[in-house]
């Protein structure tokens, strides 16, 4: 007959087991940095690029994006970082209400686009640089975009995260939104 002590270890050893087991079945995050670009930040998966002129009130802007499309065993279906390049001296740092009009039309424009509703948003500033995150819904509350917009000097970067509603109080939304760094 086996011991207390014997099948608490044995207990313990297969626990252990099949923590190793799980974390080696996870893929490990990487570290997204492109090349000739002063951020970095960690992604599930290779994340890949894509580039467009968009017509504004203050003439051509070029979104850069880059993205990663969550594997079926992911909690979220897509991962995003974006930015945009204002001209020099769009925003001088005395600017706040031009600065705060900017993130909340931004945010204002995306949720619009999705057709979606705002959960909430607060101040998210990075360092020194202004900053809002935020949570909308969408496609009937059926889907779910949690989001980073920080304004550094003149480019705007976006970072978000979109899952389905009952996923989405994953821990890999804000390890992705959290990760974001200046180079």
């Amino acid at each position: 007959m086996l011991g207390f002590n014997t099948i608490v270890r044995f207990i313990f050893f297969i626990f252990y087991i099949l923590s190793v087991s799980n974390s080696d079945a996870q893929s490990p995050w990487i570290t997204f940095a492109p090349t000739g670009q002063a951020f970095e930040v960690k992604s599930p998966g290779e994340m890949k690029n894509g580039e467009k002129n968009v017509l504004t009130d203050i003439g051509y802007i070029r979104p850069v994006t880059w993205l990663y499309q969550g594997l079926d065993t992911d909690p979220n279906y897509l991962y995003m970082v974006s930015y945009i390049d204002y001209p020099q001296g769009t925003f001088h740092s005395d600017s706040i209400d031009l600065i705060q009009e900017l993130l909340n039309v931004s945010l204002e424009t995306q949720i619009k686009d999705l057709a979606g509703t705002l959960v909430y948003k607060s101040e998210a500033p990075y360092g020194n640089h202004p900053g809002i995150i935020y949570r909308a819904s969408y496609n009937s509350n059926k889907a779910v975009v949690k989001g980073r917009i920080i304004l550094v000097n003149e480019r705007l970067y976006f970072l978000q995260v979109y899952t389905l509603s009952e996923k989405s109080l994953n821990h890999d939304m804000d390890k992705f939104l959290e990760s974001f760094k200046l180079k």
